[in-house]
């Protein structure tokens, strides 16, 4: 058990002991560490093909996770989701949606505003503006909806079998993604269960990863929710939402 801390969740009447994972294992995240060389409209396009997108990176943790996904440390430069607000030249976008809220560390001399640098590569935690014409390696981001019905702790242990975790959802990049994945996967429940769960008097995401980003509807989080009411799900809206932790809905892993 030294990669998981374990924990309780009543759920209808009964004591349920939950697994809650300590942050990701190298190659065991959301975010996968493609070795092929693309230009990045290529490696946008190869991921959208085969996961959800280019990554994307809203805070030093998850920065620190595409290093793990690359085996511990980027060592060469490789692409992920940034590039330039074609409408606004001094702001960045991400390839799934939305504008970016956090900008690591760039390089000496960067952004160099170079004509024609209008997209981001990362090596050794620095970041540096490029022609998306170079070829590099890729960081793609991996969202699965299961249009199956199940209750919370089901879905649970169908991604932990199947897959690697119920999704965290660490931006409102990543809420953008998941919802485009619900609607091309044709749900059919008007929410999906997300690894939000309230537990030991807060609410936190059951793989680990630290509540940053909230998107709690205006009132923000139920702080102390029934007890049935403790699971996390979105809506069609792309807002956050406590449920009954039996209903039965639709899913998103990673």
């Amino acid at each position: 058990m030294d990669n998981a801390i374990l924990t309780a969740l009543l759920v209808s009447g009964v004591l349920r002991v939950i697994v809650v994972s300590k942050p990701n294992l190298p190659g065991a995240g959301k975010h996968i560490y493609v070795n092929y060389r693309k230009i990045w409209m290529d490696a946008q396009q190869y991921c959208q093909q085969h996961y959800t997108d280019l990554s994307s990176v809203g805070s030093v943790w998850e920065e620190t996770q595409l290093n793990m996904a690359a085996g511990g440390r980027i060592e060469v430069l490789t692409w992920f989701g940034m590039h330039r607000d074609p409408t606004n030249l001094t702001g960045w976008k991400w390839s799934g949606g939305g504008y970016t809220t956090y900008i690591g560390t760039w390089g000496w001399d960067q952004p160099s505003n170079g004509v024609g640098n209008v997209v981001v590569a990362i090596a050794w935690n620095l970041w540096y503006d490029m022609s998306p014409l170079n070829t590099c390696p890729f960081f793609c981001v991996q969202l699965i909806v299961v249009t199956e019905s199940k209750t919370w702790e089901g879905a649970l242990e169908y991604c932990r079998e199947q897959h690697t975790d119920l999704a965290s959802l660490l931006s409102a990049t990543e809420l953008l993604q998941a919802q485009a994945e619900s609607t091309e996967a044709q749900t059919t429940t008007s929410y999906l269960w997300t690894g939000l769960v309230y537990l030991a008097d807060s609410w936190l995401w059951v793989n680990g990863d630290p509540l940053e980003y909230e998107g709690w509807p205006q009132g923000g989080a139920h702080l102390c929710p029934a007890w049935n009411l403790r699971c996390g799900a979105i809506g069609l809206t792309g807002l956050w939402e406590n449920r009954d932790c039996q209903e039965r809905l639709s899913f998103i892993c990673y």
